[in-house]
């Protein structure tokens, strides 16, 4: 396996970690629209977005156009 692929498969294993953390959290706890817009400081949420937004720019990153 070459070095990107093997880095993807890690990216996508803590991706579905993070997921069903996620699922948890909300089973546990309920999900609050409320608290999922607008995570108070510290909240489940925010981290999780974090986290995700993380790995999302790792996995695709943004595309950077030519002028």
């Amino acid at each position: 396996m070459d070095a990107v692929s093997k880095k993807s498969n890690e990216l996508s294993a803590k991706r579905i970690i993070l997921q069903n953390s996620f699922k948890e959290y909300n089973e546990k706890n309920g999900f609050s629209y409320e608290d999922w817009v607008k995570p108070p400081a510290g909240h489940f949420y925010e981290g999780y977005k974090k986290n995700l937004d993380e790995i999302d720019n790792q996995m695709s990153p943004p595309l950077q156009y030519q002028s």
